[in-house]
């Protein structure tokens, strides 16, 4: 799933590098040949939703803020989540926000610098999805700050977040 969703932030993030001239220009039809045909999708309308983006965006500053309680209505009862590290997760929202409230418990502070965002609907899969790229900087109350480079990908059913995965890289 990670190397799907990978490919999926990569497809919508390449879809949203077209250059139309036209505000209400329809796409061309792809009529293309391509080497390799796509495992999850290739049918990718950018950008989807931005009343998502907005809310996932909404979500990582209350992360950023320690305001872990007041994310809860942004999820549906039950959220998957795998992070860079290994670590999977599937089950009721509060455990996993009380996860969050732990996470961020050991930190002075933190930061996030949004480098970009985009909003994509999967066609063939009827899906919503959120791709984040930005850096983090966290402070520890006891050792030394750190700064990641992180990709993340969001999916939304119904306006409610279900799932989330996440991708890093040291600077």
């Amino acid at each position: 799933m990670k190397t799907s969703a990978f490919f999926l932030a990569f497809v919508a993030l390449m879809a949203g590098c077209s250059t139309q001239t036209g505000t209400n220009t329809a796409p061309a039809k792809d009529t293309l040949t391509y080497s390799y045909k796509a495992t999850y999708s290739s049918d990718i309308t950018v950008p989807g939703n931005h009343v998502y983006a907005q809310k996932v965006l909404q979500v990582w500053k209350m992360f950023e803020t320690t305001q872990v309680d007041a994310m809860k209505p942004y999820f549906a009862d039950s959220v998957k989540y795998d992070d860079a590290k290994g670590m999977h997760f599937n089950g009721p929202t509060a455990q996993l926000l009380a996860y969050a409230k732990k996470d961020i418990e050991g930190l002075d502070s933190m930061r996030f610098d949004i480098f970009t965002w985009q909003s994509a609907h999967i066609n063939d899969k009827n899906e919503d999805w959120v791709n984040i790229w930005c850096q983090e900087r966290r402070y520890p109350k006891n050792g030394k700050a750190d700064t990641t480079y992180m990709q993340e990908n969001w999916q939304l059913k119904n306006g409610k977040i279900i799932h989330f995965d996440q991708y890093t890289a040291k600077k």
